[in-house]
């Protein structure tokens, strides 16, 4: 897959509640329309991991170029430029894609996992014909008290679109429940280097 794309990517930084990245029509159309029609019918060959309170359904991106634009140098380039910090692929985790069902229960307000420090997580979303009554929209929260919709950030998972936010100790966020729907998303998490 061509990453030349990356060069002419628009991106929206926000700060409330927290400092965040949208970027809307990441894909070209006509090569998302083919990724998102396959990667969108898979239902089968998920994992879960033992004891996961969040009941996660995934597996390695089966798309093979799509796999190799987030695993590669362009990428990793274009989201360093972003952020504007240097970054590394958290290996345990690289690529994977993801399927929330109504099956699955909502994602309470959490922070990640900070084994490894401070990272940046990267979630596409795939998945058509979104609307308010599918559910699956992630909340940003500006803290764990403060979790009601009116003093939250509530960022819908339209198609093509992706999100990029810090992973730490203040960051609380959420996903609602879907109904109706699977939510098809990608995921990848960069590890934040240190200045040495």
């Amino acid at each position: 897959m061509n990453s030349s794309f990356l060069q002419n990517t628009s991106v929206n930084e926000f700060q409330t509640p927290w400092n965040h990245f949208v970027i809307d029509n990441f894909l070209p159309q006509k090569q998302f329309k083919k990724i998102q029609k396959h990667l969108c019918s898979v239902v089968d060959g998920y994992q879960k991991r033992e004891n996961d309170s969040f009941d996660l359904n995934f597996m390695f991106v089966p798309d093979l170029n799509l796999a190799k634009l987030f695993l590669g140098d362009d990428f990793k380039s274009f989201l360093e430029e972003t952020v504007q910090e240097k970054l590394e692929l958290y290996e345990e985790g690289l690529v994977q894609l993801r399927m929330m069902t109504p099956d699955s229960p909502a994602m309470p307000p959490h922070i990640d996992d900070q084994e490894d420090g401070r990272s940046l997580v990267c979630i596409y979303y795939l998945s058509p014909d979104w609307n308010s009554d599918k559910g699956g929209e992630l909340w940003l929260h500006q803290d764990t008290v403060k979790t009601k919709r009116k003093e939250s950030k509530v960022i819908q998972p339209l198609e093509n679109r992706m999100v990029l936010f810090f992973a730490d100790d203040t960051n609380w966020h959420s996903v609602t429940k879907v109904k109706n729907w699977n939510r098809y998303s990608i995921i990848s998490e960069w590890i934040v280097q240190e200045a040495r």
